[in-house]
């Protein structure tokens, strides 16, 4: 069997058959796969839409301004699924506008693609679109700021506000800068407002009907300060003594150094208020002093000015004086009766007076009025209380502050 292949295979002519076959069987299979490749192809062809692409624009930024055109485009692709899957999935293209020779001006113009399978079928929607490219522009414009007043509290008012910076730089295409009537930076707050406060403002750039411009602004936000005034009421100042002097110290005066003061707060607490009252305790004074006394706000008073009031005590040191013999007058005595005074018997008493020098030196025999009211007694001894009068703002001390009477019926009458 072996000498039999050995001798098959050393004839050239089994071999060039076998070669044919061969050649033969290379060529069916490569039709069937050509087939069947040509087959699966045209059975996988597939459409997707590519939804929100960007679009990249070439021109010359350092110069000019672009307005007009799609920020995305949807890109519908159709060919083989594998190659329709890898750009949906990649994104590996550049959907874009090529401004570079554009004129200034509204155009209307293509929407391209590029770096994208040439196998693919593409489509573009929009297709096209109108720019318009103007010179680039900068100006620097002021800020005016914008706050809702009815956000604050009843009574409460605001100021100028105070914007930092007070300009900002815009820049955009000329005739979109032509059109700019606003430069604002809006305040928004959720809550009533019943002070001053800060806030950083987003600037808002808008035409004459308050559409807003696609600008670039240069800062874009501004630090916003809205004084706020709290209602306010001019109110007199009034002192209130506290405590006793000292023994031997007279209180000659206290006198504020201001006679009114502006409190700060609701309407309807300040409409309520008429004077404050400051307490000055006088216990412990025994010389001429300054005091700085702070001011108490009531409930509903957020603020006063000055906030404190400076106070001068003036005080005397007491002096006593003895005033003697001051007779004693009787009143109320019946024209039947006589009256004699026992105890003192001639009817005067002495008087000690303690008060300020400037007051008790002034004073003399004759001020003092003493007398005793008889017009209830009958005849008999009696002890009477002695009335003073004439000693206002000063203490005084009789020798007695009783006399004894002896009433008898007149003779005569």
């Amino acid at each position: 069997m072996d000498k039999f292949f050995d001798n098959l295979m050393e004839s050239k002519w089994f071999v060039r058959g076998l070669a044919l076959v061969l050649a033969l069987l290379l060529y069916a299979t490569a039709f069937i796969d050509e087939k069947g490749t040509t087959t699966n192809a045209s059975s996988s062809n597939h459409s997707e839409t590519i939804e929100d692409v960007p679009v990249v624009l070439y021109y010359d930024e350092d110069n000019f301004v672009v307005t007009g055109a799609p920020q995305t485009v949807d890109v519908i692709v159709d060919g083989n699924n594998s190659l329709v899957q890898s750009a949906k999935n990649l994104r590996d293209f550049i959907v874009y506008i090529d401004l570079t020779d554009a004129k200034i001006g509204a155009q209307r113009v293509d929407i391209k693609i590029k770096d994208i399978s040439d196998k693919l079928a593409v489509r573009i929607e929009p297709a096209t679109t109108v720019v318009n490219v103007q010179e680039k522009v900068t100006k620097e414009f002021s800020v005016e700021a914008e706050f809702n007043k009815a956000l604050l509290e009843e009574g409460y008012s605001s100021e100028e506000p105070v914007i930092e910076p007070s300009t900002v730089k815009i820049t955009g295409g000329k005739d979109v800068i032509d059109q700019i009537s606003y430069v604002k930076a809006i305040i928004e707050s959720a809550e009533q407002v019943n002070e001053t406060f800060s806030q950083k403002a987003a600037i808002s750039v808008l035409d004459t009907n308050l559409n807003k411009l696609d600008v670039v602004v240069e800062p874009d936000s501004v630090d916003v300060t809205i004084p706020v005034i709290s209602p306010k009421k001019t109110v007199p100042v009034t002192i209130k003594q506290v405590g006793t002097p000292k023994d031997g110290v007279i209180i000659d005066s206290i006198e504020p150094a201001i006679r009114e003061v502006v409190i700060f707060g609701k309407q309807s607490v300040l409409d309520e208020i008429k004077n404050i009252e400051i307490p000055v305790d006088i216990s412990d004074i025994d010389k001429d002093t300054e005091l700085t006394m702070p001011i108490e706000l009531a409930e509903g008073v957020h603020a006063v000015t000055p906030d404190s009031v400076n106070i001068s005590v003036t005080i005397e040191k007491e002096d006593t004086i003895d005033i003697q013999g001051v007779p004693i007058d009787i009143i109320g005595l019946n024209d039947q009766y006589q009256l004699d005074f026992l105890d003192p018997d001639n009817g005067q008493v002495d008087v000690s007076i303690t008060g300020p020098p400037s007051v008790i030196e002034a004073i003399r025999k004759e001020d003092i009025k003493l007398s005793v009211n008889v017009s209830d007694l009958t005849a008999g001894e009696h002890e009477v209380t002695i009335d003073v009068e004439g000693l206002d703002d000063v203490k005084w001390d009789l020798e007695t502050s009783t006399v004894t009477v002896s009433i008898t019926a007149d003779e005569e009458g």
